[in-house]
């Protein structure tokens, strides 16, 4: 699976993968929120797959038959837990294309990231990208091999058009009857507003989690002089002269903006993680998992 840019999930970011898998299931057993596979009493306990035994599994659910023949330390698992199942919703319009690395790059592999470790912890995983609307979206499964899916899909996705974040995300909520934990991966730049999309999740019972994808020249410019500034998704053009002055400025609204954002999500309920194109994904995904939201 390749992209103009190189490979997209190469062998040695699918290892960081599996440790990254590895390591929300340790955190997973000492999360003080809990699990969500939650077994109810009465409920029948169907076998449903295995995994491998990790450190602090429970010795109670191991396969013996299975050890005695192939010396596997297996662990069953049953129908009968809740599964949570994950949205993951991605931006992929035009402004999503700026960066080296480009934002998209950058948040495809997040969403690889995240889907993996949910699909690793059988839960079910699905993904759709949007833009100037809701693009054809990667129906939640929960088995293994749709990890394979899920990568094909988030590699054909492609940063284009302009941004309807309200409209699309209220389409989705329309359209899912399963609500779950919902991750929007998005620069959240769109004139319109985010605010409608996110609370039309909320609405609908949806866990939220928003990461807030940025370029290092948007978040620190180092242009200085005339410029001539080109909008990426309406390709509308803008000459300015930039010094001390205006980077300062523009650096106070930044900053003013972050800060709307933080707060919505503070009074919503939402969790919130902003990253730039040049942090090291296990930084950011460590974060977010030490966060507990997937936890719960």
């Amino acid at each position: 699976m390749t992209t103009p840019e190189g490979p997209l999930f190469d062998p040695v970011f699918l290892k960081k993968l599996d440790h990254l898998a590895l390591l929300s299931r340790k955190l997973k057993k000492g999360a003080a929120r809990g699990e969500h596979r939650v077994h109810h009493k009465g409920l029948s306990q169907e076998f449903h797959d295995y995994r491998d035994y990790q450190p602090g599994d429970d010795l109670r659910y191991l396969d013996w038959h299975i050890y005695a023949r192939l010396e596997r330390l297996l662990i069953k698992l049953f129908s009968g837990e809740e599964d949570l199942t994950v949205h993951i919703l991605l931006d992929s319009s035009g402004s999503m294309a700026y960066g080296n690395p480009r934002k998209i790059d950058y948040a495809r592999r997040v969403a690889a990231a995240l889907g993996y470790i949910a699909i690793a912890n059988l839960d079910r995983v699905g993904v759709s990208s949007f833009s100037d609307g809701l693009k054809e979206r990667l129906s939640p499964r929960r088995r293994r091999s749709h990890v394979f899916s899920l990568f094909h899909y988030l590699n054909g996705i492609e940063a284009k058009g302009t941004t309807s974040f309200n409209q699309s995300l209220t389409r989705y909520v329309r359209e899912i009857r399963r609500p779950g934990l919902a991750i929007v991966i998005s620069d959240l730049m769109d004139p319109e507003g985010w605010e409608t999309g996110l609370q039309s999740l909320l609405y609908r019972k949806f866990d939220v989690m928003v990461i807030h994808i940025l370029a290092e020249e948007e978040i620190n410019p180092k242009l200085e002089g005339p410029v001539k500034m080109i909008d990426m998704e309406t390709r509308k053009e803008a000459r300015l002269s930039l010094d001390p002055w205006s980077i300062d400025e523009y650096t106070r609204e930044l900053e003013e903006y972050f800060g709307e954002i933080e707060d919505f999500c503070v009074r919503k309920g939402i969790e919130y993680l902003r990253a730039g194109n040049l942090i090291p994904l296990e930084d950011l995904i460590l974060k977010y998992l030490r966060q507990g939201v997937y936890l719960h």
